[in-house]
C-alpha cells in the first residue's frame, strides 16, 4: 500500500512538471536603440524617405506601423504623419521608436535646403552665433525676418560671413517670406 501511495506521488509530481509552462520572456532585454535619417514630404507629395542605419544586419526585419517587415532598411514615398519604425530580430523580438514625417511646402524646403547649407556651423548643430539657433523648423519660421533681413537686404550686413547668397538663393528666402513664411508654404 505504502508503495502505492509513493509510486502515485511520484508520478503526480513527474506529471505536474511537465505541464508547467516556461514563464521566462524570450523577449526579455530586446532594446536596439534605434537611430534613423528621415526627408520630410515636399509640396503635398507622398514623397518622404525614412532610412534606419542603426541596428543593421542581415537578422533584422524593418517594419513601419502595421506593414509587413523587410530586409530593407529604406522607406520611400512615404506621407506626412507619424510612424512606429519596428526592428525585429531573428526571435521575432522587436523594439520600436515613433517619428513623424513633416509636410514641408516647396518654397520652405528650399530655404532649409539653404540654411543647412550656409549657416553651418555657426547657427547650426547647437551653433547659437549671434543669439541665433537654426537647428528646428520651428526656430526657422520665427526667424523668417531676420532671416530676409540678414541674407536678402544685409541689414546690418550681409550673410553668410563668407560672401552673399546668389541672386536665385536670395530670392527663394523672398518667395518664402511673401508666401507667408510658413513650413506649408
Amino acid at each position: 500500500m505504502k508503495r502505492i501511495f509513493v509510486l502515485s506521488m511520484l508520478i503526480s509530481i513527474l506529471v505536474a512538471g511537465c505541464t508547467k509552462q516556461d514563464s521566462t520572456d524570450r523577449c526579455a532585454g530586446t532594446n536596439y536603440d534605434i537611430q534613423f535619417t528621415k526627408n520630410p514630404a515636399i509640396g503635398g507629395v507622398n514623397n518622404g524617405s525614412l532610412s534606419i542605419f542603426y541596428p543593421r544586419g542581415d537578422t533584422l526585419r524593418y517594419q513601419l506601423n502595421n506593414g509587413a517587415p523587410q530586409a530593407n532598411p529604406n522607406f520611400s514615398g512615404l506621407a506626412p504623419g507619424t510612424y512606429l519604425i519596428w526592428v525585429i530580430n531573428q526571435k521575432g523580438c522587436s523594439d520600436t521608436i515613433s517619428t513623424t514625417i513633416e509636410a514641408y511646402g516647396p518654397k520652405y524646403a528650399a530655404v532649409k535646403q539653404l540654411i543647412a547649407g550656409y549657416c553651418g556651423p555657426c547657427h547650426l548643430n547647437g551653433g547659437a552665433s549671434g543669439g541665433k539657433n537654426l537647428d528646428t523648423d520651428a526656430s526657422i519660421v520665427s526667424s523668417w525676418d531676420r532671416i530676409r533681413l540678414r541674407c536678402v537686404n544685409g541689414t546690418p550686413t550681409f550673410m553668410p560671413q563668407n560672401g552673399q547668397l546668389t541672386t536665385v538663393d536670395k530670392q527663394k528666402i523672398t518667395d518664402w517670406v511673401n508666401a507667408g513664411h510658413r513650413i506649408s508654404d
